[in-house]
């Protein structure tokens, strides 16, 4: 017995045993540090990002979408800014060949009530007629990048922004081009309708020549 006493102890006091002993224990506290370390950001980031409750509904067509409110602006007003632009100056550049196909392809874009307003503005001066019969190529380009005016929510429950930004318009043909400088206001506004998957529809565009007060 004294000798196995004896063992023991020279075994505890042996430096190499301490050592092993030591470099047990720090890599156990060490796991341990790293686990609780990991478990601590893990809970900080559920807290902190909790996961977005998606809610589904079935539209006209049967299939189902994700319903978002309407009355929140889901976008930046940089990305409604850029989506407003390249829809305005699409619907500006047309030629006398395919005119009838990229306005019809523009309209997807807006309200019904929007679209019938800009077209009767945009046709009674006889500008489709004058595409048409002189051959034209028309060219939309941005003068000055868009401005916010105000935005919030609606009358009618729907987050909108009244954007405003001057654009060139180019006409030209055989015989020549010309160049206006359009004023264009317009007003797109939140939709949650399948007919506009990008979530966002024009609400009203008017884009008057810069000299003229409307039109």
């Amino acid at each position: 017995m004294r000798n196995t006493s004896a063992a023991i102890s020279r075994r505890l006091l042996d430096p190499l045993f301490l050592q092993n002993q030591l470099r047990v224990v720090l890599m156990a506290f060490l796991t341990s540090l790293v686990l609780n370390v990991t478990l601590g950001i893990g809970l900080f980031v559920a807290v902190t990002h909790p996961p977005r409750v998606k809610h589904i509904y079935h539209d006209q067509f049967g299939k189902p979408r994700e319903l978002i409110v309407t009355d929140r602006p889901y976008f930046s007003d940089s990305d409604v800014m850029n989506w407003a632009s390249e829809k305005v100056t699409n619907l500006y550049t047309l030629n006398y060949v395919q005119f009838a196909k990229q306005l019809v392809y523009s309209s997807q874009f807006f309200s019904t009530p929007a679209w019938n307003s800009w077209a009767d503005a945009f046709r009674s001066p006889g500008n489709i007629q004058f595409i048409k019969e002189k051959h034209v190529f028309l060219t939309a380009a941005l003068k000055t990048a868009p401005s916010v005016r105000s935005e919030g929510v609606s009358a009618h429950g729907d987050y909108e922004w009244h954007i405003a930004f001057p654009m060139y318009l180019k006409w030209e043909n055989a015989a020549g081009s010309m160049t206006d400088t359009l004023a264009v206001s317009m007003t797109i506004r939140r939709t949650n309708d399948p007919l506009h998957p990008d979530g966002l529809e024009i609400a009203e565009l008017n884009a008057p020549r810069a000299a003229d007060s409307g039109g």
